[in-house]
């Protein structure tokens, strides 16, 4: 049987697509409830467990969006042959790490 490798590449174009629309649509209550955003718009908008709000809005993105990368950054890993899913992996994997050390009480 042989492998179609056009298909394939057309099926994750879709699947990048997809994770990233459904995260943009997901980032609008984020960017709502950020309070850096809310500084610079100079308006205010929280209630009691805002926070929690968007950490938990926040790992959905970190792990659908992201998915792709970390699964590839694995497999780099696995290969010895780091590229740029392990670039990208790491990258959004520092972000997520550090905002939620300061979710959760640690000096932002």
């Amino acid at each position: 049987m042989k492998h179609d490798h056009n298909a394939h590449h057309r099926m994750m174009i879709r699947d990048f697509r997809k994770r990233f629309f459904i995260s943009l649509a997901i980032s609008i209550p984020i960017i709502i409830l950020s309070p850096m955003i809310q500084g610079i718009l100079k308006f205010s908008f929280s209630f009691t467990g805002s926070s929690y709000v968007l950490f938990a809005l926040s790992t959905g993105i970190y792990f659908y969006g992201g998915w792709p990368f970390l699964s590839g950054f694995t497999g780099e890993l696995k290969k010895r042959q780091p590229g740029m899913m392990t670039l990208i992996a790491l990258a959004i994997s520092v972000a997520f790490v550090y905002s939620s050390a300061v979710v959760f009480g640690f000096e932002g």
